[in-house]
């Protein structure tokens, strides 16, 4: 609206006038003038900012730049900028993460942009997953029949880790998205990994413990500088299914066969026993054994 586009009108024309009313002719023109401008559509608002050159380098084709969708009275239905882009749809939110070392400043300026109560955490994990997505962790409560959806992306990803996930709309109480960072030597990693199969986190190169005795294994990984070897035992049953839990080293024979091995620390390892048909359901002392990092508190 031009201000000089309005009708001029004097004190003496307004004199006398009831409050609430435009009854006089200079009066009638002001009012016209201003439900004129009143009557333009609503206009939906694209704000962009621009950044300099020294943020560094973003994932490619992300551009360098802050872009806000904002329907009238409502949050962002699309949000970008270095760290993180969203897109709100009318069921899911969709999250991508640009840049997993951006200040948390940025992530929480996008998240409240889209009306979602999130933020990123450093996550500990094994060298090969440095950089990728651990969880996302949830304390709040989900719409019925939704949950939380990673997808896996490669070709022309734009994510640090390749990925997005997709949120439900309405969900409640707090995300907290994990990137990994360098485990420090024997932090407990966020996410144990397999240690089967030596590209996978395995031990020895070449090393399958699934199917040998216990104490075969335990040599094994001492002689490759595992300093600390932990006990799961489990009840299988015929169709690979079963339960168990974490025993003490005393509980475990050497001669009983493992069923697998989770790597958990850079000097760490689960050892997944199966307990011999001898051995009845849950009658071996359980202990706490050694958790994953709860990176997510903080």
């Amino acid at each position: 609206m031009n201000i000089a586009d309005l009708a001029r009108v004097r004190d003496e024309d307004l004199a006398g006038e009831p409050v609430g009313q435009a009854s006089g002719a200079g009066a009638r023109a002001l009012m016209e003038s201003i439900m004129a401008t009143g009557r333009e559509p609503a206009r939906r608002r694209r704000v962009t900012v621009r950044r300099g050159a020294g943020l560094g380098v973003v994932a490619a084709g992300l551009a360098a730049a802050l872009v806000i969708w904002t329907p009238l009275g409502g949050p962002a239905t699309e949000y970008a900028n270095a760290a993180v882009s969203l897109r709100t749809g009318d069921d899911f939110i969709e999250v991508e993460i640009n840049d997993p070392e951006a200040d948390a400043a940025k992530f929480t300026e996008a998240f409240r942009a889209v009306g979602l109560d999130a933020e990123v955490r450093r996550a500990p994990v094994a060298p090969q997953d440095v950089g990728k997505l651990v969880g996302p962790r949830t304390e709040g409560d989900f719409p019925p029949g939704t949950g939380i959806t990673i997808h896996t992306e490669q070709e022309g990803c734009r994510s640090a880790w390749c990925g997005r996930v997709s949120m439900p709309v309405g969900l409640t109480g707090k995300v907290v998205f994990g990137i990994g960072r360098p485990a420090a030597p024997g932090e407990l990693w966020a996410t144990p990994v397999q240690a089967d199969f030596y590209a996978d986190g395995g031990v020895v190169e070449g090393y399958k413990p699934r199917g040998k005795p216990v104490a075969q294994v335990r040599d094994t990984y001492e002689r490759a500088g595992i300093k600390r070897i932990s006990y799961v035992v489990m009840w299988l049953n015929p169709d690979g299914s079963g339960s168990g839990y974490d025993v003490d080293a005393a509980h475990v024979k050497d001669d009983w066969l493992v069923d697998s091995a989770m790597r958990i620390a850079s000097d760490a390892v689960a050892v997944h026993v199966a307990a011999p048909a001898g051995v009845p359901k849950d009658s071996l002392p359980k202990i706490d054994g050694p958790r994953p990092s709860a990176w997510w508190k903080g």
